[in-house]
């Protein structure tokens, strides 16, 4: 799609910001993650795997690479992974991010979702306002406000209580859609309206923007599964090297300068040295294992930085000992999604960036040798 303003993709990673202020209680974190029963505080899950089949009395935030919930929350769900299926009932948001999100439950406030596709399901009720941002978004739930969706294909077939305001290539409202606003497009192509669907309110066509951004759908696509794998990536980090990497991470804390030079000296000289064996003839397949190495230890690094900024978090809302596994987890989560939302400032965001890569490079080299002296 050409058209459409990545931007809007942002109302997402600001909604889950609101993580910030939670107070954590309840932690699982693991391969895999199953709960049953009842929790009668707040859950906080990561893992690889999170299945929650329980009645929770309070707020749902997890992680991970197959997410699901059922059963019921009586607080908010803030999700994220590669696949996130919500079939609970939820008493108030849903803020929801991943490669491919269904919602099939009844969340009785508002819901934020992205992903490559978004389905709310025709057994789906959202009491509140939607706001949608995906390739492909399907729509055969009810919603109680308004709907504002940008993607590359929206369809709605089910109720939407106020305006619905969509942005996409191609628009269908399909049989038994009723709208009970206005129908607000903006798009290079007419929506494809069904004789049987019901629009109360006008059908207003806005202008495509004057600058046209070339593959800005799929860029800010990109950047939401980018944003979701990191995420992911960081969680099996912390839980497969869970010593190994808070003590890096505590590294940039006890010697933050050393850390700082050793990053900096490390991100200029790897690349040159990879350079010189790929130009000789015995260098090739030294070059190739240096350079994935390289790129691992890269991410590595600027991971440990993130644990440090979080751990740091956690410390200025009174979290000073024995920090617990799942809220080390969200910590990290919340810190990736600031960091996230600070791209959106030029120079700013890629200067923090940078500098969390250079300080994370380093102390994770320092602790390396460390470890390595030690044994």
């Amino acid at each position: 799609m050409k058209n459409t303003n990545s931007k809007s993709y942002l109302i997402i990673p600001l909604l889950l910001l609101s993580l910030s202020a939670s107070v954590l209680w309840a932690q699982q974190a693991g391969e895999t993650v199953i709960l049953r029963g009842v929790v009668e505080e707040d859950l906080y899950a990561a893992g690889r795997v999170v299945d929650i089949q329980a009645d929770v009395r309070g707020d749902v935030v997890v992680a991970g690479q197959d997410v699901s919930i059922d059963h019921s929350v009586w607080g908010d769900v803030i999700a994220a992974g590669e696949s996130v299926d919500i079939r609970a009932n939820v008493a108030d948001d849903v803020r929801v991010a991943g490669r491919r999100v269904t919602i099939s439950g009844a969340v009785r406030d508002h819901v934020a979702a992205a992903g490559e596709t978004v389905r709310i399901n025709s057994s789906a009720t959202i009491g509140g306002r939607a706001w949608f941002a995906g390739q492909r978004i399907d729509v055969t739930g009810d919603i109680g406000g308004e709907l504002k969706a940008i993607g590359g294909h929206i369809s709605v077939a089910g109720e939407v209580g106020g305006d619905a305001e969509l942005v996409a290539e191609h628009i269908e409202i399909l049989p038994g859609a009723h709208i009970r606003g206005r129908l607000i497009f903006r798009s290079p192509n007419k929506p494809q309206l069904s004789d049987t669907a019901r629009i109360d309110g006008e059908l207003i066509e806005r202008p495509m923007p004057s600058v046209v951004e070339t593959g800005a759908e799929d860029q800010a696509g990109v950047a939401i599964v980018f944003g979701i794998s990191l995420m992911v990536a960081g969680l099996a980090y912390f839980l497969v090297f869970p010593q190994f990497s808070v003590a890096a991470a505590r590294t940039i804390g006890s010697d933050p300068w050393k850390s700082l030079a050793l990053g900096l000296a490390l991100l200029v000289t790897v690349p040159f040295v990879i350079f010189l064996l790929l130009i000789t003839v015995v260098g090739h397949l030294v070059a190739l294992v240096l350079l994935a190495s390289y790129l691992v230890f890269l991410l590595a690094g600027f991971l440990s930085a993130v644990f440090y900024v979080a751990d740091r978090g956690l410390h200025l809302i009174g979290k000073r000992e024995a920090i617990s596994t799942g809220l080390r987890s969200a910590g990290i989560i919340v810190t990736l999604i600031v960091l996230g939302i600070l791209q959106l400032i030029p120079l700013l965001g890629g200067l923090i960036s940078f500098l969390l890569l250079l300080f994370g490079l380093g102390a994770l080299s320092l602790n390396s040798w460390r470890d390595y002296k030690a044994a």
